[in-house]
């Protein structure tokens, strides 16, 4: 397919199977950062508040937005913040990856896909149906409210490993994050890093992913699996 490096051929010898794929929305599938940072800074500045730069906001989502909030603003009413930026990023459009739609249709013919996010609902669902990503690939679309724990918690895992109901090893987790680096090393499942968020390669290195498990886009993750789980 164009656009997507790799190919996963039918009936290859496996050397250890990956049955499903959990993947991470911002900076993973959407450019979301780079519309949000602007849309916190501009409140910030509103409300009077110090306005921090965009890449160390940026380096924050991944965590529930409420406590993005309290780090950045801790006298600001967090609810009342959040509603406003979820209205003004809402209002915003957001691009997709490049061919991050592309490769999620293709690998959805192999593999069992299903996404994780710290973002409420509402807003998750929204930005799906704006890039024109239909739900129908993914086995499940877990947003803030679907979940009791988040990254960087491991327990975050819970409800969708019992979900998927697989072994822990069939299981691989794709995200742009700190957080989500944190969360998979704890939980004991497998991690590729992409490099389209606002953490470098030398980061991931230093918290213990091996360079061969960073890429570039999620565009490259058909021939990193092909290169890693296929003879």
């Amino acid at each position: 397919m164009e656009g997507v490096v790799g190919s996963i051929p039918a009936g290859s010898n496996k050397k250890e199977m990956i049955k499903a794929i959990i993947l991470d929305v911002d900076d993973t599938i959407i450019n979301f950062s780079k519309v949000a940072s602007v849309c916190y800074q501009e409140l910030a500045k509103a409300f009077s508040y110090k306005v921090p730069k965009k890449e160390e906001i940026s380096r924050q989502f991944g965590i529930p937005a409420k406590k993005l909030i309290k780090k950045f603003w801790p006298k600001a009413n967090a609810e009342e913040f959040e509603t406003l930026a979820i209205r003004k990023i809402s209002k915003k459009k957001i691009k997709p990856i490049r061919n991050a739609i592309k490769t999620i249709k293709f690998l959805h013919k192999n593999y069992t896909l299903a996404l994780l996010n710290s973002k409420p609902k509402k807003l998750m669902y929204h930005q799906l149906k704006q890039i024109k990503l239909n739900k129908k690939y993914f086995k499940f679309t877990y947003a803030r409210e679907d979940v009791k724990y988040h990254k960087p918690s491991p327990l975050v895992f819970l409800k969708p490993l019992k979900k998927l109901k697989l072994k822990k090893e069939e299981i691989l987790y794709v995200g742009d994050s700190m957080f989500d680096c944190i969360a998979t090393k704890k939980a004991k499942i497998k991690f590729v890093a992409v490099l389209t968020g606002h953490y470098k390669r030398h980061e991931f290195i230093k918290k213990g992913v091996a360079n061969k498990n960073i890429i570039k886009s999620l565009s490259l993750l058909p021939k990193w699996l092909e290169n890693n789980y296929f003879k």
